[in-house]
């Protein structure tokens, strides 16, 4: 019998994000590697309770569209309930986030002696690890506390992420880096005539493409792109941009379009079920965060052979290298996020960072290789007894 793995994340689809998507795509690896592997999120008002995707059983729980704090306890109090459940039927806990999920990890992990797995996905001042350290109120020092004790490994997909909770106190023998993975099947490059007919499909013009996808939040810096895109149309008035997703910057970023007189260029087809074909209609990626993990996005779209600019923060320079695949530029620039873009798009150079950016993507960041190293690192731990300092087996801190 394979692994039995509790992925404990807040977010899922359908909602988009990298770590939704991260989530379940390397469930479904996992599962296709013969473990079992049950998701316990959070449930949003008309989504089923129970669903099976691809062989990933998904558990939807609490009430996640009351107030934070009622969706958190409610969150908790069922996970741990699920948990207990099934305490002779799993092997490990995986946590996405030091957040809530943490909380029901370390709960059961002391309650029920279920091995934890902890896996923050962002760094920087938004980033779980300054969250908790800088919260004012219990938990925050609790769950940081908490999981210094009794967590059996933590997984670093950034080098930032990986000195911040070396720096929290976290010791070496129980940090894996293991980065983040893009399905290199689904996320592949498309010849010119598929290219055309995904445009046409959509009712896409011919010209120039770029694209963004992802949360519509302020940590993504969307607004700037829109800063850029307003430069970049005066050179290339025949390009199009498409801003793919949802989040709490939507409605702002629609008016943005039209004070800048963007209507145009600018398409916002919201949250979409099949990023891969929108990414690979387009001609480059942007990506202009404030801050990240180690973004999936971007491995997405160079996956996709796109020539791609993203703002130099977090793990994004580990993932793209200036002048390779693409460009980076300093967040909060709109002048050189725009003049990056307009070298992407020019065909020869486009071309020659697009296809460096896919083997790039498929020597380093396959989604296969994320779910065997992981594996690797479930098997190796105290299942059914007390934490230990070090991992049964060595890995290097490369995975």
């Amino acid at each position: 019998m394979g692994l039995r793995i509790a992925m404990l994340t807040a977010v899922f689809p359908p909602s988009v994000g990298g770590i939704q998507t991260h989530t379940l795509r390397l469930s479904q690896r996992l599962v296709k590697r013969g473990a079992h592997v049950v998701v316990l999120t959070r449930h949003h008002r008309g989504l089923p309770r129970r669903e099976l995707l691809e062989g990933v059983e998904v558990l939807r729980l609490g009430l996640g569209d009351a107030p934070r704090e009622v969706a958190t306890a409610t969150y908790v109090a069922e996970s741990l309930r699920e948990l207990a459940a099934r305490r002779g039927e799993l092997d490990v806990m995986h946590a996405h986030q030091l957040l809530s999920p943490t909380t029901v990890g370390l709960l059961a992990r002391v309650s029920l002696g279920l091995p934890l797995v902890i896996n923050p996905h962002a760094c920087g001042p938004q980033g779980d690890v300054r969250l908790l350290r800088d919260a004012r109120w219990l938990a925050g020092g609790w769950r940081l506390a908490a999981a210094r004790r009794w967590a059996d490994a933590f997984v670093s997909i950034s080098e930032p992420i990986h000195e911040e909770l070396r720096t929290a106190g976290i010791e070496e023998t129980r940090l894996w880096r293991v980065s983040n993975g893009v399905d290199l099947d689904a996320f592949r490059p498309a010849s010119a005539e598929e290219r055309a007919a995904l445009r046409a499909r959509r009712g896409l013009p011919a010209g120039p493409l770029v694209t963004y996808s992802g949360r519509l939040s302020l940590e993504k810096g969307v607004e700037v792109l829109l800063e850029a895109w307003a430069f970049l149309v005066r050179q290339r008035p025949d390009a199009t941009l498409v801003l793919l997703g949802q989040g709490p910057e939507e409605a702002r970023l629609h008016q943005q379009v039209a004070r800048l007189g963007l209507g145009r260029s600018v398409h916002l087809p919201g949250a979409v079920p099949d990023v891969a074909s929108w990414l690979r209609a387009s001609d480059a990626f942007a990506l202009p965060s404030r801050t990240e993990g180690l973004p999936v996005a971007l491995l997405e779209a160079m996956a996709c052979a796109l020539p791609s600019v993203a703002t130099r923060v977090g793990g994004t320079p580990e993932v793209l290298e200036e002048g390779v695949h693409g460009r980076l530029v300093p967040p909060e620039a709109p002048s050189a996020l725009a003049e990056a873009l307009l070298e992407a798009l020019e065909p020869s150079t486009g071309s020659r960072w697009g296809a460096a950016a896919r083997e790039r993507a498929a020597g380093r960041f396959s989604l296969d290789a994320v779910a065997d190293r992981l594996l690797r690192l479930y098997d190796g731990l105290p299942h059914g007894g007390p934490r230990v300092v070090e991992p049964r087996r060595t890995l290097t801190r490369n995975g």
